[in-house]
């Protein structure tokens, strides 16, 4: 199976997931985001340990600051929290992209995913139902925002403006119209 054939089969899951969400989601946008991201492997994984943003899955709000020792450190801070088992797999998985449109595990916490394992974002339907929202928020955070603003804001950690990641997708978006 072609990677492009990978992220195409997820087509109808991505159109029943943006049920609720403004017509002009264009769903092959998000399966051009699924082809960039895992090529349609829903069990792609990458953790990105210099990651600085996580979630406080107690009290639903941003964790506190983290300082260049905390990040460096192989073990979370005495003070991180998780909702089950030990702040390890809370701490590393927050730390972590899951799935076919790579969702951060703290950005999945931040858009209230409450599953005691973030290894839960690599169930397709799940991934896709919490990547929408997470896109969502950013593609609308300030506004009604063109594609490209939108991609550039998704995926800003792999460059310096985001504008290459948006091209990628943006190349891909003919393909994915035309297979879908």
């Amino acid at each position: 199976m072609t990677p492009l054939d990978g992220a195409v089969r997820y087509y109808d899951a991505v159109t029943a997931a943006l049920k609720g969400y403004p017509a002009a989601i264009d769903p092959a946008l998000i399966i051009a985001i699924i082809l960039q991201e895992s090529a349609g492997n829903p069990w792609a994984y990458n953790p990105e340990p210099r990651y600085r943003w996580f979630w406080n899955v107690r009290n639903d709000s941003p964790f506190r600051k983290i300082n260049d020792i905390e990040i460096a450190s192989k073990i979370p801070p005495n003070d991180f929290p998780c909702l089950i088992g030990d702040p390890d797999q809370e701490w590393w998985g927050q730390q972590a992209s899951w799935g076919l449109m790579q969702v951060m595990g703290a950005a999945a916490r931040e858009q209230h995913f409450r599953g005691p394992y973030l290894t839960e974002l690599c169930h397709p339907y799940l991934n896709i139902e919490y990547g929408i929202k997470h896109w969502w928020n950013f593609a609308s955070q300030f506004g009604r925002r063109s594609s490209e603003a939108s991609l550039s804001r998704w995926n800003t950690g792999n460059d310096r403006d985001g504008r290459s990641y948006a091209k990628s997708v943006l190349d891909k978006l003919p393909a994915v119209q035309a297979a879908v």
